[in-house]
C-alpha cells in the first residue's frame, strides 16, 4: 500500500502568507510600512491558517483510499529531510506566492527519485514550472482526479495530467479539519472554534479579466444542496464543537433561493451556529438579509475595490453605484452584521488624486475592517497579456498582491507603497475607530 505525503509548503517572511482557502494563487499580507501595517503585519503573522480546500479535499479523497496519507505545513526540505524515505509519494499544494520556494522542494525530492505531483490552481496554469522541476501536474480540479484515478499513475517522469470534468462538489469528502488543524486554535471573528465551507465552485462576474478564481473553478457555478451544506454544519458542529463557519464561496448568495432554502434548513434545525461570507453588494437586500441574520450570519465580506466608477468601468468591473454602496453598507451596520470592505489600489488608470479618493471614501463608508491591496496582473488571467511586457517582478513569489508588479504609467513602485500604507495609517489611526470597534468591544 502506497504511503502518500502531502505538503503546504511556505517562504519564511516576518508576514503572513495565506495560500488561498477557496482556490485563489495566495497572498502575502504585506501591508507596507510604519506603525500600523507593522501591527496588522504581526497581528495576523500568528494567526492559524487553515489550507487551501483543494489539498483539504484531496487529502480526504486520499485517506478513503489509502492506509497512510499524511499532511505538513513546512518551511523548507530540512523540515522532512529525515523522513522522505517514509513515503513513496509526495502531493505538492502549490502557489504563486511561494511558487520558488516549493519548486526548489521538488528538485530536492527529484534528487532523490521521488515521484511528486502538484495540484492547484497555479501549477494548473504554469505547469511547465513544476514539470521543469520534477514534479507532475494534474492539469485542473485534483479531487476529479484523485476520486477516480490511482495514485500510481503518478511516475517518475513528470507528465502533465489532464482532468477534462469537474467534480461533482456534493460527492466531496467533508475535510478532516481535526486532523489538519488545532481547532481550539482556529478562533477568527470572535473566541468561536472555526473551520472554513464550501458551498460553491464557480464565478461568471467580470472581474475575470484579472481574476484567478476562474482559471481553475470555471465561470459557471456549482452549487451544494443546502441540505448537503447543512449535514457538514451539524457535523462539526454536533461532533467537534465548531461554533463559526467561513463560508469561502467566491459570490456567497448568487443565488438568493438556494441561499433562502439554506438558511430556513439552519433555523428549523434550532442549531446555534454564527457564519462568514462573501458577497456582491447587489446581492444584499434587507428580506435576505433578515433570513441571513435568523440563521446566524455575523460577517460579510464585500468588494469595492475603487472610488472612481471611471477606472472600475475602464477595467470591465462594474461595480454598484456609490448611493447603492452607502446604503447597503448602512442597511448592513442597521442588521449589526459586520463589515470588511476590500478596496485595489493602483488600477492601470489610477493616479495620485485617483487613490487618494479611494482611501477617503473607504473611511466614509467606515467599515468595521478594510482591506487594501494593489492591482495585480496575474500570469494566467486575460488582462495578463496586456502586460506581460511590461512586468517589473523577477519572481513569481512578488506576485503577492501588495506591491507593484508592472510599469504603472502613472505610479511608481515606491508611491504606490507609500500609498498603501497611507491606507492602512489613515483608516485604522482614527479616533471614531478605536471607538466604534476596540473600545466597544471590550
Amino acid at each position: 500500500m502506497p504511503k502518500i505525503l502531502i505538503l503546504d509548503i511556505y517562504r519564511e517572511t516576518p508576514y503572513r502568507i495565506s495560500k488561498d482557502t477557496s482556490g485563489g494563487y495566495g497572498t502575502g499580507n504585506d501591508f507596507g510600512e510604519g506603525l500600523i501595517p507593522y501591527l496588522l503585519k504581526k497581528r495576523l503573522k500568528y494567526l492559524s491558517d487553515w489550507p487551501p480546500l483543494f489539498a483539504a479535499y484531496t487529502h480526504s479523497i486520499l485517506k478513503e483510499n489509502y492506509e497512510t496519507v499524511d499532511f505538513k505545513k513546512i518551511n523548507n526540505f530540512k523540515e522532512i529531510e529525515d523522513e522522505i524515505e517514509n513515503y513513496d509519494y509526495f502531493v505538492i499544494v502549490s502557489s504563486i506566492v511561494c511558487c520558488e520556494t516549493e519548486l526548489s522542494l521538488i528538485e530536492e525530492l527529484f534528487k532523490r527519485k521521488k515521484k511528486c505531483v502538484a495540484i492547484g490552481p497555479f501549477s494548473t496554469n504554469k505547469p511547465e514550472l513544476y514539470l521543469n522541476s520534477g514534479a507532475s501536474v494534474i492539469i485542473g480540479e485534483p479531487e476529479a482526479f484523485f476520486s477516480k484515478e490511482k495514485i500510481s499513475d503518478i511516475s517518475l517522469s513528470p507528465k502533465k495530467i489532464s482532468v477534462n470534468s469537474q467534480i461533482d462538489i456534493n460527492s466531496l469528502p467533508f475535510p478532516k479539519w481535526n486532523i489538519l488543524l488545532n481547532l481550539s486554535k482556529i478562533k477568527l471573528y470572535g473566541n468561536y472554534k472555526t473551520v472554513p465551507i464550501l458551498g460553491t465552485r464557480g464565478c461568471p462576474y467580470s472581474c475575470f479579466r484579472y481574476c484567478v478564481y476562474p482559471l481553475q473553478q470555471g465561470r459557471v457555478v456549482r452549487q451544494r444542496t443546502p441540505s448537503n451544506i447543512f449535514k457538514e454544519i451539524e457535523y462539526w458542529h454536533k461532533t467537534f464543537g465548531v461554533e463559526l463557519f467561513i463560508f469561502r464561496d467566491p459570490v456567497f448568495s448568487i443565488n438568493k433561493k438556494h441561499t433562502k432554502e439554506l438558511c430556513d434548513i439552519i433555523v428549523n434545525s434550532n442549531i446555534k451556529i454564527k457564519f462568514v461570507i462573501e458577497t456582491h453588494l447587489r446581492l444584499l437586500d434587507e428580506d435576505l438579509l433578515n433570513n441571513l441574520k435568523n440563521a446566524g450570519l455575523v460577517f460579510v465580506k464585500v468588494g469595492i475595490e475603487n472610488a472612481d466608477e471611471d477606472i472600475l468601468y475602464n477595467e470591465k468591473r462594474f461595480s454598484v453605484k456609490k448611493d447603492e454602496q452607502l446604503n447597503k453598507i448602512l442597511l448592513l451596520k442597521k442588521k449589526k452584521i459586520g463589515i470588511s470592505a476590500m478596496y485595489i489600489l493602483g488600477f492601470p488608470t489610477d493616479n495620485e488624486d485617483s487613490i487618494k479618493r479611494t482611501i477617503s471614501y473607504a473611511i466614509k463608508l467606515n467599515t468595521e475592517f478594510a482591506q487594501f491591496s494593489i492591482w495585480t496582473p496575474y500570469p494566467g488571467t486575460p488582462v495578463f497579456n496586456d502586460f506581460k511586457n511590461s512586468i517589473t517582478v523577477k519572481t513569481y513569489e512578488g506576485f503577492d498582491q501588495y506591491r507593484l508588479t508592472f510599469k504603472h504609467k502613472n505610479l511608481t513602485y515606491d508611491q504606490l507603497r507609500n500609498f498603501l500604507s497611507l491606507a492602512y495609517k489613515n483608516y485604522y489611526l482614527r479616533v471614531s475607530w478605536m471607538i466604534n470597534y476596540v473600545f466597544k468591544k471590550n
